[in-house]
C-alpha cells in the first residue's frame, strides 16, 4: 500500500527502494566534524521556532480583534488569510523544533564516534601503528632478526595489536556512518514540511512523526537506546475520511467488496487480503496488529534481504559495543538499527494482496558483558519490524483474482464517503539471536 520512492537502491525482482545506503565515512572526514557547528546550528532552529511562536501569537491576537475593529467582504477575506497564516506558522514551530533536536542529535552521535576515532589515533601512537584514512592498518617493517626466538611473539604482539586498533577504527568509522544516515533520513522528512500549508489530518500526522522521529533520533544517537526509529511519513491516500455524501454506487462497491471478503477471500487473493479488506470495510480506523513472523515465513526472499542486512551491519555494530565496553570497564547494551526499507511483497502471495508495498527495520540490541575467561562477549538479538497504511493511490489498479483490475479510485471513495476508513498496520517478529 505504501509508496516506496525513498531511495535509489533496488532490490532483485521487488520493485523496491532500499532505505539503507550508508555512505563510507574516513578517517579525515571524521576528525573534520566539528561537534560546535552542529550545536550552531540547532540554536538557529531553536530561534526560528521561538519566532514563529511569537508571530503566531501576533497573529492570534489580531484575529480575536479584527471582529471588532472591521466588519466588511474585505475583512474577511484578511481573516481567512489570517487563519492561513496561522495555520503555517505553526507548522513551522514544528518543524523548527524538530529539526533543531536532529541537529543536537547528530552532535551528541559525532561526538561518540570521534571519541572512539581519538582513542584509536592514540593506540596507533603507542603502538607505533598506521592508522590509515579508510580505517586499515599497517605495520611498519621492524626488522627483526630473522633467527631471534622472540621475533615471532613481538610479531604476534603486533598483530594483536593491530587488529584491536582496526576495530576501534571501524567502531568509530561506522558509528558515523550511522549517524549521517540516520540524520540525512529524519533531515529529508522535515525538508518534506515546506510543502504544509493546512494543518489537516495528514498534515497533522506528519508533524507527529517528524517530531517523533527527532525526540527518538537524539535517545538513539546519545547511547540511551530503546526506541525504534518511526517508519516513514504517510502518503496522501485517498484524501480526508467522510469529505463527501455517499451514493448508491458506493453502497453498491461496499457491498460487492464485502460478499468477496466474507465469502471467497480466494478472490481477493487469499485469507490475510480478505481480513484486511473487512477491517477496511469495519470503517473504525483503528490500527491493525501484523503477523510478523508469518510474514518472513511466507516471503523468503524478504527474510533472505532482512538477514544479509543484519549479516552487512554486524561486525561494525559488534566492533561498536566493544569499543565502548573497553572505554567504560562495564557491560554494554546498544540498540542498533537497519533503517526503514522499502519491499514489495512477492507477487501473487496473500501478503501482496494484503499489502503490496510497505516498509521494515531490522532493530538489533547488541550486548558485551564479560566472558567466562574475561574476554568480552557479544551477543546480537533482534526483531524485524513491520509498518504499512492500508490505502489507496490515485491512478492505481489493484489485480484481484477473478475479479480483474479493482480501481483503486473506486475503493478510495468509499473512505471519503465514509463507508469505509484506511488504516495503519504495524508489527514486529519474534526475538532472534544472531549467529553469524
Amino acid at each position: 500500500m505504501a509508496d516506496i520512492d525513498d531511495r535509489e537502491s533496488r532490490g532483485p525482482d521487488h520493485g523496491h527502494k532500499d532505505a539503507v545506503q550508508r555512505q563510507s565515512i574516513t578517517v579525515s572526514e571524521l576528525e573534520d566534524v566539528r561537534p560546535e557547528a552542529w550545536d550552531r546550528a540547532a540554536d538557529e532552529w531553536r530561534d526560528l521556532a521561538t519566532a514563529a511562536v511569537k508571530a503566531r501569537e501576533h497573529v492570534q491576537n489580531v484575529l480575536h480583534k479584527l471582529p471588532f475593529v472591521w466588519q466588511s467582504e474585505s475583512a474577511l477575506s484578511a481573516r481567512v488569510q489570517l487563519m492561513a497564516m496561522h495555520e503555517e506558522l505553526t507548522i513551522a514551530k514544528h518543524e523548527s523544533k524538530a529539526a533543531a533536536t536532529t541537529l543536537s542529535a547528530a552532535k551528541n552521535g559525532f561526538k561518540l564516534a570521534t571519541t572512539w576515532l581519538d582513542e584509536a589515533k592514540e593506540m596507533a601512537k603507542q603502538n607505533h601503528l598506521t592508522l590509515n584514512d579508510d580505517g586499515s592498518v599497517t605495520i611498519p617493517d621492524r626488522n627483526y632478526p630473522p633467527n631471534d626466538p622472540d621475533s615471532a611473539g613481538a610479531a604476534r604482539q603486533d598483530q594483536e595489536e593491530a587488529e584491536s586498533l582496526r576495530t576501534r577504527a571501524a567502531a568509530a568509522l561506522g558509528y558515523a556512518a550511522d549517524v549521517n544516515e540516520h540524520v540525512d533520513y529524519e533531515i529529508e522528512r522535515i525538508k518534506k514540511a515546506v510543502k504544509y500549508s493546512v494543518l489537516d489530518d495528514l498534515t497533522k500526522r506528519s508533524i507527529k512523526g517528524d517530531a517523533q522521529g527527532a525526540n527518538r533520533l537524539d535517545r538513539v544517537l546519545s547511547g540511551r537506546g530503546g526506541v525504534v526509529l518511526p517508519p516513514p511519513a504517510l502518503d496522501e491516500g485517498s484524501g480526508d475520511y467522510k469529505s463527501r455524501e455517499p451514493t448508491e454506487e458506493d453502497q453498491g462497491i461496499k457491498n460487492r467488496m464485502g460478499l468477496f471478503a466474507g465469502w471467497s477471500p480466494a478472490v481477493l487473493g487469499g485469507p490475510i487480503a480478505s481480513k484486511h479488506m473487512m477491517h477496511f470495510l469495519g470503517n473504525s480506523g483503528d490500527p491493525m496488529d501484523i503477523d510478523v513472523d508469518a510474514m518472513l515465513n511466507d516471503l523468503p526472499d524478504m527474510q533472505r534481504n532482512s538477514e544479509r542486512q543484519l549479516a552487512e551491519n554486524a561486525d561494525s555494530w559488534k566492533a561498536q559495543a566493544l569499543a565502548e565496553f573497553e572505554r567504560t570497564g562495564k557491560p554494554v547494551s546498544m540498540v542498533q538499527q537497519t533503517g526503514w526499507q522499502g519491499w514489495e511483497a512477492e507477487k501473487d502471495s496473500d501478503w501482496y494482496h494484503a499489502m503490496g508495498s510497505y516498509h521494515y527495520n531490522t532493530v538489533a540490541q547488541v550486548e558485551v558483558v564479560p566472558g567466562p575467561d574475561g574476554e568480552p562477549k557479544a551477543t546480537i538479538r533482534y526483531q524485524t519490524h513491520v509498518h504499512d497504511r492500508y490505502n489507496w493511490d490515485k491512478g492505481k489498479e489493484t489485480p484481484v483474482p477473478a475479479l480483474g483490475n479493482v480501481s483503486d479510485a473506486d475503493l478510495a471513495r468509499l473512505h471519503r464517503a465514509g463507508l469505509a476508513r484506511e488504516f495503519d498496520m504495524s508489527g514486529q517478529s519474534e526475538v532472534r539471536t544472531w549467529k553469524g
